[in-house]
């Protein structure tokens, strides 16, 4: 029996179907991954690398605009601290008016205690902008289920192709020990038969030869068997390794989509798109109720355009941010937290900022270093550089 199964496992062929390997979310330069194709030419790495300078360029200039953004805002505080005595005195005394109506305003509200003080500041701070952050970071979220989706498929297709090369050795050790079974049998029955022709003078020629016929067909057999099993190898090798590519590929959308919507939770002090949202739903409802109470005083609005007027006549360039710190204008302790947070964001902005441009640099560097190799390829690599209009100098 156990012989017979070797015999059956040596001619038994592993299923590799290369339609299952499909991926449709990852962007185009993905997507031609996938291709039937065993191996990549070095203007297709080109390609690859080109759209990697590019993304990274874009993470960039985007990075920054925020850092200069977060920049701004220091350089207010800054403009802020640095007014003359009697204008800060101004400026204290409007701001202490807004927090003690905004204190009044918030005991009023408390009655339902929806959200806190410091979340109501930040969707009203938000609010006119609130349409575009959350479509950015329901962008941000589908993405990121995407990309872990593509993740676990392209491991699972890695281990499914190492645990297919695993299969195939193995077969391959049982053919050759099949082969060296049946060979060593098969020339111990010719010699006997052999040996007893001439003892007996019998004449064993034709019982011989259709036993030899028989070993060459075996041969042939478990040549060709052991010739399949190296392709099939062979095959799912390169399954695997495009697997890891892909995966490489995708870990750097991953390195960037994470970074952005941490980034973005620290900003809005959220977990998900999710308790933005339930906050400004929150928030709606309180407004309309501060509105109904606000309707009969009209303070808060008063000293709120008096205090942007002020800031901004002293060149403050964002004096709407700080109508909604109010205490940080009073409060030197509050101001700490302002900065503390700031710089929390700026470090972020900063490591991003670096990573991109490192990313940057070593599509470059790995576009030089392939026309070192592959001269051959100067004109064909400057036309597709070209085309991302990337200068490699």
């Amino acid at each position: 029996m156990g012989l017979l199964r070797i015999v059956k496992d040596m001619f038994t062929k592993t299923e590799v179907t290369e339609e299952s390997f499909e991926y449709e979310s990852i962007d185009n330069y993905l997507k031609k991954q996938q291709q039937e194709q065993n191996a990549k030419g070095p203007q297709e790495d080109v390609a690859y690398k080109c759209d990697q300078i590019v993304e990274a360029t874009y993470q960039m200039e985007d990075l920054r605009v925020e850092y200069d953004m977060v920049t701004s805002y220091f350089e207010d505080i800054q403009t802020i601290e640095e007014l003359p005595q009697n204008v800060r005195t101004q400026i204290t005394d409007i701001a202490k008016k807004i927090a003690f109506l905004e204190n009044e305003t918030t005991q009023f509200l408390h009655s339902d205690d929806r959200i806190s003080d410091e979340n109501f500041r930040m969707i009203q701070g938000l609010e006119k902008d609130l349409t575009d952050i959350f479509g950015q970071l329901k962008e941000l979220e589908d993405m990121d289920m995407v990309i872990r989706r593509d993740m676990t498929n392209l491991e699972g297709e890695k281990n499914a192709q190492e645990y297919i090369q695993e299969t195939v050795e193995h077969r391959q050790g049982k053919l050759k020990n099949f082969i060296v079974v049946f060979g060593t049998i098969s020339v111990l029955v010719v010699i006997t038969l052999a040996v007893i022709g001439m003892l007996t003078k019998t004449n064993l020629v034709i019982p011989i030869l259709l036993i030899l016929l028989v070993i060459a067909g075996m041969a042939a057999l478990s040549v060709v068997a052991y010739r399949n099993l190296s392709y099939e190898f062979k095959m799912a090798e390169k399954r695997e390794n495009r697997a890891i590519s892909l995966m490489n590929k995708v870990k750097i959308k991953y390195v960037n989509n994470t970074s952005t919507l941490e980034y973005l939770y620290e900003k809005y002090h959220v977990n998900s798109l999710r308790e933005l949202e339930y906050l400004y739903d929150q928030y709606l409802i309180m407004v309309d109720e501060v509105r109904k109470y606000q309707r009969t005083t009209g303070d808060l609005r008063e000293h709120t355009e008096a205090l942007s007027k002020l800031l901004y006549s002293h060149g403050v360039k964002d004096p709407d941010i700080w109508t909604k710190q109010s205490l940080a204008l009073v409060d030197p302790r509050e101001m700490v937290e302002v900065k503390h947070s700031l710089n929390v964001r700026r470090q972020k902005l900063r490591d991003q900022i670096a990573y991109n441009d490192q990313l940057r640099l070593d599509g470059l560097k790995d576009i030089r270093e392939m026309l070192k190799t592959n001269p051959e390829l100067c004109e064909q690599v400057r036309r597709e550089m070209e085309a991302y209009h990337i200068n490699i100098e």
